[in-house]
């Protein structure tokens, strides 16, 4: 249920109120409903959009488990707002995508059963599909085409359209920059868990995978051969397949067809003669070849050395701001629960990724916002703030390379342990509810940004 936008202060003191709520495997939440393009909002103020906006026509995107459908074919350009109902029995994801449904302009994923949120992007003049994907895996379903038609043709000062270039810019350098070190970093890791330097490889770990965490969500609108398949490949999680197959999550078809991080995490942190070990070197070989050879083709992608699935790599103002809202949502529907390393446990790595990718991909858009809505900047900052010295309190030390380290979060929080089953909110632990507290405070000053700057 959306939730009427307030002031900092009052939100703060009405958390208890919003706590978030897990319906089968995704996080449905009141408060962290307000996320941008590829997030989820709460609330996004009709007052925060510009006249005349599409955000006032306010059409519904309707999940069954049949299929998925929009209530409207025609929507003005500009800032449209989509109220999305989940009415089926198992998560869902809603997805807009270009008129060759190659690339993910926006999406929302983790709706759980009987959860109505909503999202917010900015919509050019032309023709997109939208469609919905169950348990996030698969093919997608009720694919439909829509047709935007001119908006109010809002414009800009030079100001405003220079500090929209340099956003841009500089959010693409930084995108790049986080890949290239994933590269490296991830050759390194590989490296030490071939070699069956066990300890090495753990470390290395976390240390690796927060490059590709600080901007996942925009990593993850493009693709080869189609949106999305490079972040499949390497971020997948075994909860999801098995959900998408019908099986169990130790059934031999479903790791089979498991790739990624998590395919080489659940071989590197469990138990000799668990179901997850790989059986043989010449598996862990495979595994961790494919994960270099999917990292070096996200590198090639995103430096323009091959073009993908919807051309070349290109980011728009609205890709840096939702960069920021999605990555709280990673916090809300999988780092909370302790879905996302349900292995390894260093959630908590991950968590900080996420907050300073969101920090980045503000900082750039923040001189826009606080020209709109100088009031509005101070909150998101002062909630980046808060989530950072919330994090610092759970720093145990570094490791041997100077980076600090986390506690591992099934010491502190009610966790999913190894793709089990995931704990109800009433399980919730003080320490997580004061995550989901900071989370939900976080993700509704970033909720109001798309209406402050997008047209």
């Amino acid at each position: 249920m959306p939730t009427t936008a307030t002031s900092s202060s009052s939100t703060r003191s009405n958390r208890t109120h919003r706590r978030l709520a897990r319906s089968g495997i995704a996080l449905a939440t009141a408060a962290v409903t307000a996320l941008l393009a590829t997030g989820c909002t709460d609330n996004v103020d009709d007052a925060a959009a510009p006249a005349g906006s599409a955000t006032a026509v306010r059409p519904v995107f309707t999940i069954t488990d049949d299929g998925c459908s929009l209530s409207t074919s025609t929507l003005p350009g500009g800032v449209v707002t989509v109220t999305i109902t989940n009415k089926g029995t198992v998560p869902n994801e809603f997805e807009i995508l270009t008129e060759n449904q190659l690339q993910i302009v926006g999406e929302k994923e983790n709706i759980g059963p009987g959860v109505t949120t909503t999202f917010t992007t900015a919509l050019e003049k032309g023709t997109y599909y939208t469609a919905c994907k169950p348990n996030m895996v698969g093919a997608l379903k009720g694919i439909q085409k829509i047709t935007v038609t001119a908006g109010s043709g809002a414009s800009v000062d030079s100001g405003t359209a220079a500090l929209e270039k340099r956003a841009i810019t500089n959010y693409t350098a930084y995108v790049r920059d986080q890949v290239g070190q994933l590269l490296t970093g991830t050759q390194a890791f590989t490296k030490a868990y071939l070699a069956g330097d066990v300890v090495r490889a753990r470390e290395l770990y976390p240390v690796a995978r927060s490059h590709y965490e600080r901007i996942e969500p925009t990593a993850e609108a493009f693709g080869i051969k189609e949106a999305g398949d490079l972040d499949t490949a390497l971020d997948l999680r075994v909860q999801d397949l098995a959900a998408d197959a019908g099986k169990k999550v130790t059934d031999p078809s479903v790791l089979k067809s498991w790739t990624g991080w998590h395919r080489i995490e659940a071989d590197l942190f469990t138990k000799n003669g668990s179901a997850f070990k790989f059986a043989s070197q010449a598996d862990r070989r495979a595994a961790a070849d494919r994960l270099d050879k999917d990292t070096q083709s996200l590198y090639n992608l995103v430096y323009g050395k091959i073009t993908g699935a919807s051309g070349a790599f290109k980011l728009n103002l609205a890709d840096v701001v939702t960069g920021a809202s999605s990555l709280l949502e990673e916090v809300a529907t999988s780092k909370i629960v302790g879905e996302e390393e349900t292995f390894s446990h260093t959630d908590l790595s991950d968590f900080k990724a996420n907050v300073e990718g969101a920090e980045v991909a503000y900082g750039n858009v923040a001189a826009l916002v606080k020209k709109a809505d100088a009031d509005l900047d101070a909150e998101v900052t002062q909630s980046f703030k808060d989530l950072d010295a919330l994090l610092k309190k759970y720093q145990n030390g570094k490791d041997s390379m100077g980076n600090v380290t986390y506690a591992d979060y099934s010491t502190i929080a009610a966790v999913q342990k190894e793709a089990g089953q995931a704990p109800k909110d009433s399980a919730y632990t003080r320490q997580q509810r004061e995550f989901s507290d900071e989370v939900n405070v976080a993700s509704e000053a970033l909720a109001k940004v798309p209406g402050t700057i997008l047209h």
